[in-house]
This record gives structure tokens, sequence and C-alpha cells, in this order.
């Protein structure tokens, strides 16, 4: 694939359907994966839109690169719908957790039971206008937080040192700051007139500093592992049922009324006839908890994204 050259005409906004669907026993039972959505088979690059962008003329590899390095600009939520009984967290794999609740637990936005909401909401803006982060587009698109330490560096094994291509941005972090290192870069050696030799820890130490101070400004994504996941509040357990919570209340009153007091019987086929009272009420609460994490529930939201398609180059 060649490189895309010109960002202008390269912001992509997709409106994706995601829907959950599933039972709280199953969830409990699956992991965290059972009550998520992400893309099926591989398609995030059809999904999201860089397919049609490149007439269908890239590779799989191609349109990897293009969506490991997107700019996110806008995240709404459109509406969403949720069946569940209990209120949700929502988590978005590319959007911030600015929804906070008492435990300090975040996410991307919450819902309330068998709530429906058709009022957009904007979860994520890119303030991504800094002159350091603009430069950062401008000179380095094909650089981004995932990659800064492994593109256009040579590892060595064994070795106290890297390779390091010219057109790296920490060769230029380390041409700037020449004067309070007390070393110019450019009397070092150039290898096959493309690599510098810098040690491992100045490496580390300079790609700490960019991601710190300036990619954390920049506004990059990975949208290949595009995700949403669904949890109860506070990290709750799917199935924990505890009394006057939102799933106790759904249980029918006569298995929850608090059970008779033991007390002193007359004869034995009096104590007899309790406990078979006791055991069958804790039959029958034991059948209505099974039937309620058993029941199948389906969330549904419709997500609107918009991101733009960075240089690089596979």
């Amino acid at each position: 694939m060649n490189a895309l050259k010109d960002t202008t005409n390269n912001i992509i906004t997709r409106r994706i359907h995601a829907v959950i669907r599933g039972s709280l026993a199953q969830f409990a039972n699956s992991g965290s994966e059972s009550a998520s959505w992400t893309s099926a088979n591989g398609r995030m690059s059809d999904i999201l839109g860089v397919t049609d962008l490149l007439q269908g003329t890239a590779d799989a590899a191609s349109t990897t690169a293009l969506l490991q390095n997107s700019l996110l600009h806008n995240v709404r939520i459109l509406e969403y719908k949720n069946d569940f009984p209990i209120a949700l967290g929502v988590s978005i794999s590319c959007v911030p957790s600015r929804e906070m609740t008492r435990t300090g637990t975040g996410y991307a936005f919450s819902c309330l039971p068998n709530n429906v909401n058709s009022n957009a909401l904007e979860l994520y803006a890119n303030e991504a206008c800094t002159e350091d982060s603009l430069n950062w587009r401008l000179h380095y698109p094909e650089y981004n937080v995932n990659n800064l330490e492994t593109h256009g560096v040579l590892n060595v094994s064994g070795e106290s040192f890297v390779f390091v291509s010219k057109k790296h941005p920490v060769i230029d972090l380390l041409r700037v700051n020449k004067d309070i290192l007390n070393a110019d870069i450019d009397t070092h050696a150039l290898i096959d007139d493309q690599w510098l030799k810098i040690t491992k820890q100045v490496m580390h130490t300079c790609c700490t500093q960019l991601k710190s101070k300036v990619l954390s400004k920049v506004g990059t994504c990975d949208l290949n592992s595009l995700s949403l996941q669904i949890s109860r509040l506070d990290g709750a357990e799917w199935v924990d049922i505890s009394q006057n919570d939102e799933l106790f209340s759904l249980l029918p009153p006569s298995v929850t009324a608090a059970r008779a007091q033991q007390t002193l019987f007359d004869s034995e086929t009096q104590q007899k006839e309790f406990d078979n009272a006791q055991r069958s009420k804790q039959e029958q609460l034991n059948h209505e908890q099974h039937a309620l994490l058993s029941k199948h529930f389906s969330f549904h939201c419709r997500l609107e994204l918009q991101y733009e398609v960075m240089p690089v180059h596979v």
C-alpha cells in the first residue's frame, strides 16, 4: 500500500449498532468477554470504513496499520436501550472513563435499569489542538504511543544499546536538547546512512518523556481493538443478590419474607413441619433466583465515531 500523504479528506464518520445479549448467569460463568461487543471475524476495517476509503485495494496488514494510528475526533452515543433489570456501567475501549461511582469505578457512561434513551450524548471530543500536538501529527504521523519504542528501532539482543532511525522523534528530541545533555547526536556516526546508535536507557527515558509530555495530548489510538463492555456498577458480580438490591426486589415477596423464628415445639411432629416449611421456602427462593439469573436480556447501543486516518508506511 502507498502511504497516505494528505489527511485532509481522510476524516471518517461511522455509526455502529452494538448489541450484547445474555443472562446474568451466562456472563458470570463465561467471563467479561461474554458481556462485550467487538468486530466479528476481524472485520473492523470494514466496520470503520477503511476498506471503503482505500476502495478495497489494501491488504489486512495495511488496514490494520491505519487503524492502529487513528486520530479520534469525536465519540457520541446516539441512543441506547437497556433491557437488563439492573443499572449498567458501559466501558468503551477508545473513550476515557469519566463517569464515576462512589467507589471510584469509572465508565464511559452508565444507564438505568429497563431504560431507553434517545438523547444524543457526547462522550469524547478531541482537544488535541496544542502546538506540540499539531507539530507531532505533521512531522511524525507514523508514530504513536503503541509503537514509539519499536517502529524505526532495531533492538540488539544482549546489548545495552539500540539502533534508531535518523527520522525517529527521539533523535530530534536529543538534537534540540544537545546543550542540556552536553552531547550532540549529529556528531555520532551514521550507520548505512540510516541508523544511529544510542543506549537503551537513553531511548527509554526519551520515549517516556515523549509519551507523557506530547503523545498524551495527540489523541491517537488503536481502533483495531474497538470494543464495548457492560458490567454491574461498582464491580459487583453479575449473580450477586443481596437484600434490598435491584435483583432482590424482583423476587416474589412470598419467598423473600423474613423467616419465622424457631421456637420450642410441643412435639417432634411440629418440629418436622416447621423444618419442612423452611426447606420448602428455601427451595422456592433458589428456584426464583435461578429463573431470574437465567433469563436473557439485551443491551442495544448506537454509537457514532468520527476519526482521522493518519499517514503510515507498511
